[in-house]
């Protein structure tokens, strides 16, 4: 196995089998996580499984009596706030949860991330008053956050808006860390964002130095496309791929959306020193240093991206 493959997919991918399309059953979702955690050729690219907040009492209970139960780790998935005032009670309220299932499970660092999106149809300017108080509020608990503007006429705003003000936050509360969260698609061909759209993501958390994930629409290494929706999907190595060289090279708009909208990725190469696609390269060490950066993605399959990067060369074949 190259170390620049281990470098860049290093517990890439968390199970979010609890979601559509999948949409599994908890304890079914539960077993098959805990399984390719221990039993996977590939179990290195396993990172954590999520959960809904409201679902960790439901989830406890199951995971207390599996035999693997010391395997699981978890991302904590926030609830969807209706207003800007219901925001902050309902961060609180998560938090809460997340405490009480620590404190029942004896273990602080099984739960170290949560994600939560921002209400639907507020401004990062109706949020102003209420985002200082998430450094201390996640810190203190421990957690990594992640951030998710819903689609709306304001998303490109919003998004620079909340960079910024993270990015200030950092300086004057260094307490957590604080992220953003791209949704790369979902049920209905609208839900997928432009390749414009995912490059001024990756230009902004570039240039703000914020951490950042992805989910959803993101089964696929290359583009795929969805006859039922009539829509491309996202490649995850077309977008991990595109922020790793904006964050090492000078490019534009532009050659980020090349990278993106790259249906074969025939130009990217993986050597045993370096990843590169066309004249632009990187080492394992910047890869490293990237990936503190660029956390995961949110797959509600492992098996799949593992055949598909085994049948492109980039995996070992299973012993």
């Amino acid at each position: 196995m190259r170390s620049t493959v281990r470098a860049l997919l290093s517990q890439f991918i968390d199970y979010a089998g609890l979601f559509p399309p999948a949409k599994q059953p908890l304890d079914a979702a539960l077993d098959s996580y805990l399984h390719e955690r221990r039993s996977s050729p590939h179990r290195w690219m396993l990172g954590r499984f999520i959960c809904p907040a409201a679902r960790l009492p439901e989830l406890l209970t199951l995971a207390q009596r599996h035999a693997d139960r010391s395997l699981l780790q978890l991302t904590v998935l926030g609830q969807q706030s209706s207003t800007a005032d219901e925001f902050l009670p309902h961060v609180r309220a998560d938090v809460e949860a997340i405490e009480s299932f620590r404190q029942a499970w004896d273990q602080d660092a099984m739960i170290d991330v949560f994600e939560v999106a921002l209400p639907k149809g507020a401004t990062i300017a109706q949020l102003q008053a209420q985002l200082p108080y998430l450094p201390d509020l996640l810190g203190n608990a421990g957690l990594c956050a992640f951030f998710e503007i819903p689609t709306a006429p304001s998303w490109r705003a919003n998004v620079s808006a909340l960079t910024d003000t993270l990015h200030d936050l950092h300086h004057t509360q260094p307490h957590g860390s604080l992220g953003m969260k791209l949704r790369c698609g979902g049920l209905t061909a609208e839900a997928f964002p432009t390749d414009a759209d995912v490059a001024y993501f990756l230009d902004r958390c570039g240039a703000s130095h914020r951490p950042w994930k992805a989910t959803a629409g993101l089964h696929h290494p290359r583009r795929h496309w969805d006859t039922s929706l009539n829509v491309w999907h996202h490649g995850f190595l077309n977008v991990f791929v595109a922020g790793l060289l904006g964050r090492t090279h000078v490019l534009n708009d532009s050659d980020l959306v090349s990278i993106l909208s790259d249906r074969d990725l025939l130009s990217l190469r993986c050597e045993d020193d370096c990843i590169a696609y066309r004249a632009w390269s990187c080492s394992a060490t910047q890869i490293v240093d990237y990936r503190k950066l660029a956390a995961s993605f949110g797959s509600c399959s492992f098996a799949e991206p593992c055949a598909e990067l085994k049948a492109m060369g980039w995996l070992d074949a299973a012993p």
